[in-house]
């Protein structure tokens, strides 16, 4: 009886200890994934994609393997980094959940990096360096580089706030060149909203 409810025992606490890692092991092959598609970055500009917010799924084990096989067909269109968190990443044509299991995905097929309103989405992860995780620790003033791999915008980061999913006013289109950079809340009831303007424009 007490080998049983040492067994017992055991076997929850495994249980528990897997649990708990489990978002551990997705942060980590998310960070593998963005890497690898990184690393080989081809910008390529397809005809349709995904841009429906509300059709995003939660990041799952399905999309983060699945993604291995593809990283060559995916939409890249370039690279977003933000050096004060380590933060680096493939710009991604769309909200496919397979887009953003790897990097940023835009959020309306007409924007262009330097000009308007350029959006872009990523998951929320609970790793500081895992796709955008990072974004919960910027502060005003940071700056944040996006590249089409033929020029290079720097962007000062203005603004932090947290929105219900429900306002969108964020992406409306802007005269002055901006970037909008939208992830989950810890606990996924609201969205971060980071603002920035765009500070200089410089070639490749």
């Amino acid at each position: 009886m007490k080998r049983s409810r040492y067994f017992v025992g055991g076997l929850l606490l495994l249980i528990g200890t897997l649990l708990l890692s489990e978002s551990w092991w997705k942060d980590q092959l998310a960070t593998w994934n963005s890497q690898q598609v990184t690393a080989e970055i081809q910008p390529k500009q397809p005809e349709t994609g995904e841009f429906e917010f509300s059709n995003v799924e939660p990041l799952s084990w399905e999309q983060l393997l699945t993604v291995r096989n593809r990283f060559h067909e995916l939409p890249t269109l370039g690279l977003i980094s933000i050096p004060d968190v380590n933060l680096e990443l493939p710009i991604l044509y769309g909200l496919d959940n397979e887009n953003l299991a790897v990097g940023a995905g835009t959020m309306d097929p007409s924007q262009h990096m330097g000009t308007g309103n350029y959006a872009l989405a990523g998951h929320y992860t609970q790793s500081p360096t895992a796709l955008f995780g990072p974004l919960h620790t910027l502060d005003i003033g940071m700056s944040i580089y996006v590249t089409d791999m033929k020029h290079t915008f720097q962007y000062e980061v203005t603004s932090l706030e947290t929105v219900p999913p429900t306002q969108v006013d964020v992406l409306e289109p802007t005269t002055e060149p901006t970037i909008t950079l939208v992830t989950c809340t810890f606990d996924a009831t609201e969205r971060l909203i980071v603002k920035g303007r765009l500070m200089k424009q410089t070639p490749l």
